[in-house]
């Protein structure tokens, strides 16, 4: 059974929800005492989270000084249900199944060749069934990571998709019966930094770094999308180095300043048929005179693109998702020290923790919580990772 928004009926009961979903195992008495409602009514609104089957009890806890009976503790019920997030990758899925209660049982990836959606879907569905097999038949929702823009729960764009005009969440949920979300893959990272973190993030920014760049926005705690899913398409910012271009000629600083990008220059300068992290790393390492040339202008590039970003938005916190930087760490740090130079603002840029995954564990938080019914009221997932 799924509990959809509309049978959350108050605010008392997500205030409840949150503590049991960010405390626990916690007693109604503790409970009571957080949310400041009485005793009777915490007993009530648990005892109906537990008649769904949503909440159990988890065991008796300590007893107070003055002794006397021991509290049942509560948590939820990690056999309700999952969600599942799955990223659609560039030539790779990547899937994290995640129970209702926040906890993770398994990553997932499809490698392919095929960047047709159609193909994609195939691919879907049968993971999905995999994961029926393995966890059952509780499959609360699923959320896809985009690699571009959505909007209304559609992908109006994506560099790497051929689309061919298919409502990929409708498709899905048509087939598997399952609620089906979509959001912009940057965006899920700058959720994970949110709901993961002990800090309490209320402003930051996620610039997320693959073959394209692009930004999720937080601001007073809440996702901003702007007014058509667009908000943080920063890779589509205008090159100021155009040399005379037309407008419509002039590159975008995805294309000269993505990871990609950089990949495919010193592949090309170095005339390779194959390159990666690894072999640019050693050649970094060996001093070799066209790399250094190439991370030197890419350093230059993520400078004036870092600025641009902390000037538009004021973040509390500018993150960086990149596996060029977590290869490379002396690169971020040069890159940290040149910014402070050009700039009076004192904005910590930090290498996000989870490169690999932090989208899918942002997906996943979102899931639960639209599931759940929290919008304003969030919950906090940093015991979870």
């Amino acid at each position: 059974m799924v509990i959809h928004k509309e049978t959350m009926r108050t605010a008392n009961e997500r205030s409840v929800l949150q503590r049991i979903f960010t405390e626990s195992p916690i007693s109604k008495s503790q409970i009571a005492r957080d949310v400041k409602l009485n005793k009777v009514t915490v007993s009530q609104i648990v005892n109906r989270f537990i008649e769904s089957g949503l909440v159990v009890e988890a065991g008796a806890g300590d007893s107070t000084q003055q002794g006397g009976r021991k509290p049942n503790l509560l948590q939820i019920n990690a056999r309700y249900g999952y969600v599942v997030c799955i990223d659609l990758g560039y030539h790779e899925l990547s899937a994290l199944a995640m129970t209702i209660s926040g906890q993770k049982l398994e990553i997932r990836r499809i490698n392919f060749t095929d960047n047709d959606i159609s193909s994609a879907i195939s691919k879907i569905k049968g993971l999905i069934a995999e994961l029926k097999t393995e966890y059952g038949e509780k499959n609360l929702g699923i959320l896809i990571s985009v690699h571009g823009i959505v909007y209304q729960n559609q992908v109006i764009y994506s560099p790497f998709w051929n689309m061919h005009d298919v409502d990929i969440a409708a498709v899905l949920t048509k087939s598997l019966g399952i609620t089906v979300l979509l959001e912009n893959e940057a965006n899920l990272t700058a959720i994970f930094e949110r709901d993961f973190s002990s800090e309490g993030i209320r402003n930051a920014v996620s610039i997320s770094m693959h073959k394209g760049i692009g930004a999720g926005i937080i601001m007073d705690g809440e996702l901003y999308r702007g007014r058509k899913g667009e908000a943080g398409e920063i890779g589509q910012t205008i090159a100021f180095e155009t040399k005379d271009k037309s407008l419509a000629e002039s590159q975008k600083i995805e294309d000269v300043a993505s990871q990609e990008a950089v990949l495919d220059q010193i592949k090309q300068a170095k005339n390779l048929d194959y390159i990666n992290l690894l072999l640019i790393r050693q050649m970094y390492d060996d001093h070799d005179p066209v790399t250094l040339e190439i991370l030197q202008r890419f350093e230059n590039n993520i400078i004036k693109l870092i600025n641009n970003v902390i000037v538009s938005f004021d973040p509390d916190v500018l993150f960086i998702n990149a596996y060029i930087f977590k290869e490379f760490p002396e690169l971020l740090e040069r890159i940290r020290t040149k910014f402070a130079k050009i700039s009076v603002r004192d904005t910590p840029i930090v290498l996000s923790r989870n490169v690999e995954t932090a989208s899918l564990y942002g997906g996943c938080a979102q899931m639960i919580q639209e599931i759940l019914g929290f919008s304003k009221l969030k919950l906090d997932f940093k015991s979870k990772e």
